[in-house]
């Protein structure tokens, strides 16, 4: 284990070795979350005794887990010895807690229950919403607004705390939820309560659930502290989550009921990168589990924080901790690098053409690879197209990029064949199953995810359905190389890449909407910022309505340029004096004009 420990920093090092029954590890982007993760995963084996199965490790993403995973292993590697122990998502330790339900008598479902989204279980019954928000014609909206909100308020977005039954909520009250498309669409508590009756009624019928009913049902079988929550509580020792400040309140409670008086937990987290509020996740996650441990455990309770970023050049890391505000990381080596270049451009197209421009430079010069390469969007919909400007201006260069979204039905065959594999080889022994797959030379995505939940402690058949959890939740699977990537900002969460480009910045763009929540943005730029390594290159306009991200970019220690003519560009003569203000002039009339005419929209909205 001193191999491991030896490349640790100081900081590292303590939070591996700490002592405290309750651990919190702040750790800021870049700063070898996962590397410390991992070690501290090693040193309760090797240096406290304690056995692998005694250790249950949470993820909030399959890719995360799966980093996390190959660290343990790479480390295993180099120290002789060391295991796995079962790592999950919540939503796959929620499955699995209700299969011990069931098996104990204690859950609603039966033996093979399913998963379907919230909006789907209008196809089980077509009744389900019948007579409900009957002000709205769009059934389809209401749907879709009904299977929101019941959402929110399960994972306890809404209220205070999670909600778990319909008999706790409020006939009265009204909720409402705000879409980009159709503005405010209003639910009363009464319609509310039917809609999430008449759910519990199918999902008894038909032996199925959402997402959030995993976690509601885990919860409730938890409370009832009988033979489930004996035979998961007694069974660990350690747990440790990470990316803690992504959780929801229902995933917060999830993990509190499932302490007992004589476990080590260990939280690793940081509230500057929760990114997730639309889905749940509470961004004062961490500073209230530091409170539950006070308060439970005043004397065996530390905080370690992590900020020796070994990711960026200084550079990059001035203009990050200037736009968040706080100096929440530092250079670990002080590598110096280039300024983070400020592109000022009046249009998503002309920052797409920008960016395929400089990328064919930045490939002739020979210094980088298209793989090196990340571009980051905000948002992609038919009123904001920044993903479909960026793709048509790479097509139009014969720059190969990929997408998550080519990899959909990779993902959809691949959920077809394991439940194939369950289904035929009921409850057989996987490693039998899988030599006889490859005997019929089954493919090879089959094949590794077979490999993968095997090394992770799948045994049989019936194990494979909490990992096929995970590919429903998280269908990310590994891009080709040699190409550009082109993903959201919320998609490159955890990821890093030597050059990034970030688009569109600028009101409703980034931060997006007409009313947007500005913390949440700030946030999400400021994860979008720390993914950079060597170089980055932010573009869009200056904001009026909102606070400028444009400007704090600009005011930081950054390169500013404008690129407003592809042909004045290519001159490289650029712009007279008088050229910019008349630009500048008709610009700010321009945008002027826009957000009278989405103001008067939005009234509309409102107003239906």
């Amino acid at each position: 284990m001193n191999k491991i420990l030896e490349i640790l920093n100081s900081q590292q090092r303590s939070a591996v070795t700490s002592a405290s029954r309750f651990s919190q590890i702040i750790a800021g982007p870049g700063t070898g979350k996962t590397t410390t993760l991992a070690a501290k995963i090693l040193y309760v084996q090797t240096e406290l005794g304690v056995d692998t199965d005694k250790i249950l490790g949470i993820s909030f993403s399959k890719s995360a887990k799966s980093h996390l995973l190959n660290k343990i292993e790479e480390f295993t590697s180099v120290i002789g010895y060391g295991g796995k122990p079962s790592i999950l998502t919540f939503h796959s330790l929620a499955h699995r807690i209700i299969k011990y339900g069931i098996h104990f008598k204690e859950s609603r479902f039966r033996v093979g229950f399913g998963r379907i989204s919230t909006d789907k279980f209008i196809d089980l019954d077509p009744t389900l919403i019948k007579d409900l928000c009957t002000e709205y014609a769009n059934r389809e909206l209401v749907n879709s607004s009904l299977s929101h909100i019941y959402n929110m308020i399960r994972q306890g977005s809404i209220e205070d705390s999670p909600i778990h039954s319909w008999s706790d909520i409020n006939p009265n009250k009204s909720y409402h939820d705000n879409t980009y498309t159709n503005g405010r669409v209003l639910v009363q508590g009464k319609d509310l309560i039917t809609f999430w009756r008449r759910i519990h009624t199918l999902e008894r019928i038909k032996n199925v659930t959402d997402f959030q009913g995993l976690i509601t049902e885990a919860i409730r079988i938890l409370s009832l502290k009988q033979r489930t929550y004996n035979y998961i509580s007694q069974s660990l020792q350690h747990i440790f989550i990470d990316e803690y400040q992504d959780t929801s309140l229902a995933q917060e409670e999830l993990l509190l009921r499932l302490i007992n008086l004589n476990q080590f937990v260990t939280v690793v987290g940081d509230k500057y990168q929760t990114i997730y509020t639309f889905n749940g996740s509470n961004s004062k996650n961490m500073d209230r589990f530091a409170t539950y441990c006070e308060k439970n455990s005043p004397l065996s309770f530390e905080i370690v924080n992590l900020n020796q970023n070994y990711r960026s050049t200084r550079e990059i890391i001035t203009v990050a901790n200037d736009f968040i505000g706080e100096g929440t990381i530092e250079s670990a080596n002080n590598r110096k690098g280039i300024k983070p270049k400020v592109i000022e451009t009046h249009s998503v197209t002309l920052a797409a053409e920008y960016i395929a421009k400089k990328i064919c430079e930045l490939i002739k010069e020979k210094k980088v690879t298209l793989s090196d390469i990340c571009i980051l969007y905000r948002k992609n919909s038919e009123y904001s197209p920044q993903a479909d400007e960026v793709y048509k201006k790479l097509d139009s260069y014969s720059i190969r990029y990929n997408t998550q979204h080519q990899n959909e039905k990779k993902v959809e065959s691949l959920i077809e064949q394991v439940l194939h594999v369950r289904d035929k080889y009921e409850d057989e022994p996987l490693d039998e199953v899988l030599e006889k797959l490859k005997v019929k030379e089954a493919s090879n995505e089959l094949i590794t995810f077979i490999n993968d939940v095997i090394k992770q402690g799948a045994l049989d058949t019936d194990d494979l359905t909490e990992y096929i959890v995970e590919i429903e939740e998280d269908p990310n699977y590994e891009l080709e190389t040699d190409c550009i990537t082109v993903r959201t900002v919320h998609d490159a969460k955890g990821l890093e890449y030597p050059i990034v480009f970030i688009l569109y910045v600028g009101d409703r763009e980034f931060p997006h909407s007409s009313r947007p929540d500005m913390e949440e943005e700030k946030r999400l730029f400021y994860v979008a910022l720390t993914r950079a390594q060597n170089q980055l290159y932010i573009l869009g306009k200056k904001g009026i309505e909102f606070e400028s991200f444009l400007d704090k970019c600009i005011l930081s220690e950054s390169a500013y340029n404008q690129y407003h003519s592809s042909n004045n560009e290519e001159k490289n003569d650029g712009f007279t004096n008088l050229d910019k203000e008349i630009i500048d002039k008709t610009t700010i009339q321009q945008e002027e004009e826009e957000i009278k005419q989405q103001e008067e929209l939005r009234k509309l909205m409102d107003f239906f």
